[in-house]
């Protein structure tokens, strides 16, 4: 008989302990009735090739096998993504068919920027997820000069103004990388805006910019096939793929960038096809098949779910505006 207690209350403690994991655990967002019915849009405001582009089309193939809808990829590249977040502010309805890709800090330049007179706030976009945190920085083509960063910032000191360095469009992350390389050094360079990552790539390769100044993913083909090389990273630590190629702290340089790309809805999209797409998100996100593809094209994951990402988003304004007074001086 005392056994048989013994066994019983074994059982309901157990099951207390079970039933207290269960009720901790995230419950998964319910599919909304009826959606998705039919295929889901993201459009992006850059190039097709381009490390922001290959991104979503990436994820767009994880998704697809979780929501069952073609996930269609829309570009419509122009200033820095203004001409996309215009028409997906003006045209995209709150049904839940219907994605951006931002960019930040770049909504911030476009935003805090009177110059741009934006048609649009952060107030119009409903965070959803983030996907990537994306590294910057500086490379060159192989047969440059410029061995070393060092190479590069004696040549920019000897020849102030003068050395071209491409960014990919007035108020980019990029841009912002390199007026932060300009104040933190002393330095000053010929900037060079091009439409997106592929342009800016090419015109170094071919030998018309001297130095790009753009993201790990963008790069990192070009590197490993030795066509290219990085004088740098704009990270805390080395980028995994890159062992030896040094972060701008370790050359005495305090400077941090990088693209932190997610998606968006229109402002009053239904909270419950908000948090379907965040759970969707995630789940693709953790497949094998993207996690290997993101990898090799040299793209860093950073899920951020809704609440944490409207928090980084409105965290990465101060930086943004004290930069955007140095390109408008």
């Amino acid at each position: 008989m005392r056994g048989n207690r013994s066994w019983f209350w074994s059982c309901v403690v157990v099951g207390l302990a079970l039933g207290l994991l269960l009720g901790q655990a995230a419950p998964a967002a319910e599919k909304p009735k009826d959606y998705p019915n039919r295929p889901i849009s993201i459009m992006v405001g850059f190039s097709p090739g381009g490390s922001s582009d290959v991104g979503v089309r990436v994820l767009g193939e994880a998704l697809r096998k979780i929501v069952g809808q073609p996930i269609v990829v829309e570009n419509k590249p122009g200033a820095g993504s203004q001409v996309m977040l215009t028409d997906f502010k003006n045209n995209a309805k709150p049904d839940g068919y219907t994605m951006a890709l931002i960019n930040i800090p770049q909504i911030q330049t476009i935003v805090f920027d009177p110059a741009r007179k934006a048609a649009f706030s952060v107030k119009d976009f409903q965070p959803v997820a983030n996907h990537v945190q994306d590294p910057g920085a500086i490379l060159v083509r192989k047969d440059s000069p410029f061995k070393t960063l060092e190479d590069f910032m004696a040549a920019a000191k000897a020849k102030p103004g003068q050395i071209q360095v491409s960014t990919t469009g007035i108020g980019s992350d990029d841009h912002l990388a390199v007026l932060d390389f300009q104040r933190k050094t002393g330095l000053r360079f010929n900037i060079v805006h091009m439409p997106g990552t592929a342009e800016a790539l090419t015109a170094t390769l071919g030998g018309h910019i001297e130095v790009d100044f753009d993201n790990v993913g963008g790069f990192l083909p070009m590197v490993m096939s030795g066509e290219a090389r990085i004088l740098a990273v704009m990270m805390e630590k080395r980028y995994p793929d890159l062992p030896n190629v040094p972060t701008l702290r370790e050359r005495g340089i305090d400077s941090v960038s990088s693209s932190t790309r997610g998606y968006v809805f229109p402002a009053g999209t239904p909270i419950e096809i908000v948090k379907y797409m965040e759970q969707s998100i995630k789940k693709a996100m953790e497949d094998p098949d993207h996690v290997k593809r993101m990898k090799d094209a040299g793209l860093t994951l950073r899920f951020m779910e809704i609440e944490e990402y409207a928090k980084f988003i409105e965290g990465q304004n101060e930086r943004a505006k004290q930069l955007i007074e140095l390109y408008r001086k």
